[in-house]
């Protein structure tokens, strides 16, 4: 997925990953590395990374990976779509990818390792730590901090001026109000199923 967004402004070279994890050598018409030997094929003085890895582990799989790569000598590129409006006093660390029509609005902080997904909207003067994975849809409120390696779900929401802990996990459609600490997790009630089909409820409600 990542590298759909990046071909058209960058020249992909390889993908990298662990030896144990190769099945074809081959994605995409490019090779595929051991990262275990990778810089030995391409040398970190002439190529650049992004760490195109999921939240498993609450983004510590991504972390150590950005890490183990810097030991290795890599510098590596952050991705934000063309269609985001960059203020100039938005920072963003590297290796973060965020996507397309995010908005984040000016004095904002965006760390290393943040994955910021589409239609997300993150208000004026939040900081955002390093190995976030905020969702599609998310909305963060001004003047509030996303402390590191936590998850937002598609379409939760965070208030103003506030802390989310650590490794916090907020799940989809979830509204926090409140400070939260370190490791926990907010989840809200899915839908559930109404008494009526669809057509009798369209007639009920005269939509």
């Amino acid at each position: 997925m990542v590298y759909c967004f990046l071909r058209p402004e960058y020249n992909i070279v390889a993908f990298t990953v662990d030896r144990a994890c190769i099945k074809e050598t081959t994605l995409l018409n490019l090779p595929v590395v051991a990262f275990e030997d990778v810089e030995a094929e391409f040398s970190p003085s002439e190529s650049q990374m992004i760490t195109a890895v999921g939240y498993l582990k609450m983004n510590r799989l991504r972390a150590d990976r950005y890490q183990q790569a810097k030991v290795k000598g890599y510098t590596f590129i952050s991705y934000c779509h063309p269609s985001v409006v960059l203020h100039p006093e938005v920072t963003i660390g590297e290796n973060s990818i965020i996507l397309e029509h995010a908005s984040i609005h000016p004095f904002s902080q965006i760390g290393d390792s943040v994955f910021i997904s589409s239609n997300t909207n993150i208000g004026h003067d939040c900081i955002i730590e390093d190995n976030c994975w905020i969702n599609a849809g998310v909305s963060i409120a001004g003047e509030t901090t996303i402390k590191a390696n936590s998850f937002l779900g598609v379409n939760s929401s965070v208030g103003q001026r506030l802390t989310i802990g650590n490794c916090n996990l907020i799940g989809a459609n979830t509204f926090v109000g409140k400070n939260t600490e370190r490791d926990e997790v907010y989840v809200s009630s899915g839908g559930e199923k109404f008494r009526m089909n669809s057509e009798q409820f369209m007639t009920f409600s005269k939509m």
